[in-house]
């Protein structure tokens, strides 16, 4: 996941660790992302910052990963339920 500009969010899967987007943290706030409204517990599960590429991590979920889970709830049993 390296390879962003020193500035940006990058967002990607959590379960395929799909590239899902980047946004350009210069431009935008972490208010208007809806970090401000998490507890520090809710932003270190989802967020990592590398300090070497001066970029932050999201954790999320694509498409794909969303429906294949609702189909299949039973993969959340799993260590790595979507690779």
């Amino acid at each position: 996941m390296r390879g962003a500009s020193a500035t940006d969010i990058v967002y990607y899967c959590k379960h395929c660790k799909s590239f899902l987007g980047t946004i350009d943290s210069t431009k935008t706030s972490a208010e208007s992302l809806g970090f401000s409204v998490l507890t520090s517990e809710e932003l270190a599960d989802i967020m990592e910052f590398d300090a070497v590429y001066q970029t932050t991590y999201v954790k999320t979920i694509c498409e794909y990963c969303e429906t294949a889970l609702r189909q299949h709830p039973e993969l959340l049993l799993t260590p790595t339920p979507l690779q």
